[in-house]
């Protein structure tokens, strides 16, 4: 379901070579650009403020993005955010990061590039994510600092390009079947 926002009525705008599965559900001030995919069930709403998603991004299965009105968030290139996690804007999200399985990441979090948060992690308010590291635990902490930041970068961004083609191929098949 993609819907104008009932406050402002502000509409989504997706690009046309992005995967949106059937049953996700975005609301409002949202842009997605080319190739990002958007998974079964999950939810992205944005009533009053502004959120864009960059290129080649997985939002994976009933994960939930939502800005709180009056903010913005930005989410870069070649994110991945894993099934079933809550990101809650404001905030920021740099390219080539991937956040786990069940990650919760907090208002006003800034992660930079080629960052890593740990699946279950829990980001607590402005905490600032520097690039080349990981972050673990309930709160997430920093965990490890990476020597070779742009081969963290280039692993997340496989990882990315994997969903990238999923999702081309499910796009291929829902246009099919609603021919």
């Amino acid at each position: 379901m993609i819907i104008s926002s009932p406050q402002d009525k502000k509409e989504p705008r997706i690009h046309e070579k992005c995967f949106i599965a059937p049953n996700a559900t975005i609301i409002g001030n949202v842009e997605i650009d080319r190739g990002t995919n958007i998974w079964f069930g999950s939810v992205i709403r944005c009533e009053l403020g502004s959120l864009k998603i960059g290129k080649n991004t997985s939002i994976q299965d009933n994960s939930t993005i939502h800005v709180e009105p009056g903010s913005s968030m930005e989410i870069g290139d070649y994110v991945v955010i894993g099934h079933n996690a809550m990101v809650h804007g404001p905030g920021k999200i740099g390219n080539n990061v991937l956040i786990g399985i069940q990650s919760v990441i907090l208002n006003g979090a800034i992660i930079e590039d080629n960052v890593i948060i740990a699946a279950g992690a829990v980001l607590k308010e402005e905490t600032h994510c520097e690039s080349g590291t990981l972050w673990a635990g309930v709160p997430a902490k920093l965990v490890k600092k990476f020597d070779d930041i742009d081969k963290l970068g280039q692993k997340i961004k496989m990882g990315a390009e994997y969903y990238i083609q999923n999702g081309k191929r499910f796009k291929k098949y829902f246009d099919s079947i609603q021919k």
